[in-house]
């Protein structure tokens, strides 16, 4: 009996560290991936975004750093169009750049754990099926730990991610007001450049 209970929590911590370990691979990459996006979404101080907006070197480690650049940029060369449009394409083309490079490939790493989980349940209700058909009892305890860990597993690891998500996506936007008021602050110190009225024609 001793040696027959000693397989069958064998068998069921390898299966159990088998499908672990099958979500832990998109998992982990997800969190690596959060990890450099909230670096990427800190607040930065407004003496370092002042000197981002007058032309200071240095890499851009922060999205407020990246949309004071873009922004400034934008407004010195966009004479002529209001301050508001400019301000809102800046935030916008800022906004794709985080979406591009980190919200979806966290998603598309949180999407895969789904389909993992489900996987390693319909192979779990399998061998419990066939297991119970041989009458091996050691072999139903290890697929009902497949079915039920990898599901657990699974939903967990996608609750967190998207959590994390939610959450740097916040912190993104706290970095874009940061940025958006050092704007409209330039905006209205900007001169306004009226129109020349051509002259009439003589005679």
């Amino acid at each position: 009996m001793t040696d027959l209970f000693s397989a069958e929590t064998l068998i069921t911590s390898f299966v159990s560290a088998l499908s672990l370990m099958a979500v832990w691979i998109p998992f982990y990459r997800g969190l690596k991936l959060a990890t450099r996006a909230r670096a990427a979404t800190r607040r930065v101080p407004k003496s370092q975004l002042e000197a981002a907006r007058q032309g200071a070197g240095g890499e851009v480690d922060s999205f407020s750093v990246l949309m004071t650049r873009v922004l400034h940029k934008s407004l010195a060369e966009s004479q002529g169009h209001p301050s508001e449009f400019v301000l809102d394409a800046t935030r916008q083309y800022v906004q794709n750049e985080y979406e591009s490079n980190y919200a979806r490939l966290i998603s598309m790493y949180a999407n895969l754990l789904p389909p993992i989980g489900f996987i390693g349940t319909t192979t779990g209700m399998l061998i419990l099926f066939f297991s119970m058909h041989a009458s091996a009892e050691s072999l139903e305890l290890g697929a009902l730990a497949l079915a039920l860990t990898s599901s657990i597993f699974a939903l967990i690891g996608f609750a967190v991610l998207e959590a994390i998500k939610i959450r740097l996506y916040g912190r993104l936007l706290v970095c874009l007001d940061d940025a958006a008021m050092l704007g409209r602050g330039a905006a209205a110190a900007r001169p306004v450049q009226r129109r020349r009225t051509p002259a009439p024609a003589a005679g």
